[in-house]
């Protein structure tokens, strides 16, 4: 009878613990210099981007533990912390959709007071959002950033002198997904605006970090030109097929089990560098095994299980929203080529049509999310798994 374990891989939710995360050395390097140089007066603010599903969240939350006292990551990386050990206040904001800028500098701040009071019971302050309602609307019907600015660093003033009685390092406001607020908001002039006054009120110890996708700092850009000299952007790339075998070994290593050498190499063909498909693999691998070794045939039977069944609705929603005709058949076509990246070259001969005919249909698919751009005329999908269900099940031959 085959005995029940706990799987060392989790597709759906960032990887909290320290002794699975795996990579990233130089960027887990780059940050723990950010903290570094907070901790002594020198704030350095920074976001880490990346493509969907790239694992920003997860370095984000390790970033957190990092900074409030675990060491395991930076020494088992060897990364000198220039200190016994970070003891910094952290909060944490999930951004949603569409947020207004009002609204975010007011959760920043919730966040932020929840997280000293239930760190701090004897601490008794209280911040006075009311004066956000206050705030006078323009002939547009907007707020002024900069009044946004003065009443969201009135407030952290409050808190920051109360927390600094507690001999912490600093503050640090970590903020996923940062991307989704509309730039049109007034966003980037925002963050501008506030890491300016907080220097100018000597508040060297408190830092914004945030996570946002590929080309978050130039969309941030188009608003305000100089907010790549506010946020430093650490970028994440894919994974390398060592990097690959690392997740992997550690996975396996954790429950004792043991596998093919072909494994890492068929499991970074399929997944891309993407972590999310290396930890999908991994599960379901372990999940198919009738022993504790993972074969090749394990390494098939859990393609199928993941398109057929675990992730089939997803896969199937993203080809639905594809759209139909020509869309499906350069979808097609990228399928059946032997790499990852596909020249637009050879999708134009599968498809029968010159470049200039499709390439909207292209930028649609870029659009939406489906496909992404590798190098010029160079495309790769989103998600990797997508070329699989394609493989197993073929395109939508219905022409709208």
């Amino acid at each position: 009878m085959k005995k029940r374990f706990i799987d060392p891989f989790f597709p759906n939710r960032p990887v909290k613990d320290p002794s699975l995360f795996e990579g990233r050395t130089e960027q887990i390097d780059e940050i723990v210099d950010a903290l570094y140089q907070t901790k002594n007066n020198n704030p350095k603010h920074f976001i880490i981007t990346g493509d969907r599903g790239i694992g920003k969240s997860s370095l984000l939350l390790q970033t957190k533990i990092l900074s409030e006292g675990e060491n395991s990551l930076a020494d088992r990386y060897e990364i000198d912390l220039g200190v016994e050990k970070y003891d910094f206040l952290s909060s944490w904001t999930d951004v949603t959709e569409g947020q207004t800028l009002e609204n975010l500098a007011k959760s920043l701040l919730v966040d932020l007071e929840s997280t000293v009071k239930k760190i701090f019971a004897s601490l008794k302050f209280s911040i006075d959002l009311g004066g956000f309602v206050q705030i006078e609307k323009n002939a547009n019907g907007e707020k002024s950033v900069t009044d946004i600015v003065n009443e969201f660093v009135k407030s952290l003033k409050t808190i920051y002198e109360n927390v600094s009685k507690k001999s912490k390092d600093g503050i640090i406001i970590f903020i996923d997904e940062l991307d989704r607020v509309s730039v049109s908001s007034g966003v980037s002039s925002f963050f501008k605006l506030v890491t300016e006054k907080l220097n100018r009120e000597n508040i060297n110890n408190v830092i914004f970090v945030a996570s946002g996708i590929t080309g978050a700092i130039q969309k941030l850009g188009s608003e305000h030109a100089s907010i790549d000299r506010t946020f430093r952007d650490i970028p994440l790339p894919l994974f390398t097929e060592q990097e690959t075998k690392e997740i992997l070994v550690n996975g396996f290593d954790k429950i004792g089990f043991t596998f093919d050498e072909s494994i890492p190499s068929l499991s970074y063909s399929i997944s891309s560098g993407f972590p999310e498909p290396i930890h999908i693999l991994g599960s379901e691998m372990l999940s198919v095994s009738t022993d504790n070794h993972i074969c090749e045939e394990d390494f098939k039977n859990a393609k199928v299980k993941i398109v057929t069944d675990v992730r089939k609705n997803k896969l199937q929603d993203i080809l639905t929203k594809a759209g139909y005709g020509k869309y499906q058949s350069i979808l097609e076509a990228m399928a059946k080529y032997s790499d990852v990246n596909v020249p637009l070259e050879y999708i134009s001969k599968e498809i029968k049509s010159k470049q200039n005919e499709f390439s909207s249909n292209i930028g649609t698919l870029i659009d939406k999310n489906i496909i992404r751009r590798v190098d010029r005329s160079v495309y790769a999908f989103v998600d990797p798994l997508l070329k699989e269900y394609i493989k197993q099940f073929g395109i939508i031959k219905i022409d709208k």
